[in-house]
């Protein structure tokens, strides 16, 4: 008897950024396209949040925001406070 094992295939980022790329062009419910892929949905659906998180950080790296003063800075105070998109707080002394 013969048995039947899965060669697990190793594939980096931009692997899966073409296969992400494949999908969407494939017109396929994501159930079809990963089996005739030979895919998980759950490896699927991790790498597209991977690459999702990814993509944003990197256009977050890229843009330029240009901080104009408010106030006159003060001695022992907190002399910049930026408030980030997503509400945290980057704050720098003086």
């Amino acid at each position: 008897m013969e048995s039947k094992s899965r060669v697990r295939v190793q594939r980096n980022a931009s692997d899966w950024q073409e296969i992400q790329q494949r999908f969407e062009a494939s017109g396929r419910s994501l159930a079809a396209f990963c089996r005739s892929e030979g895919i998980s949905r759950s490896s699927f659906d991790a790498w597209r949040r991977k690459l999702r998180v990814h993509k944003s950080a990197k256009k977050a790296a890229r843009e330029f925001v240009e901080l104009t003063p408010v106030s006159a800075p003060t001695i022992g105070g907190w002399t910049v406070e930026i408030e980030l998109p997503d509400g945290r707080l980057a704050r720098l002394r003086c």
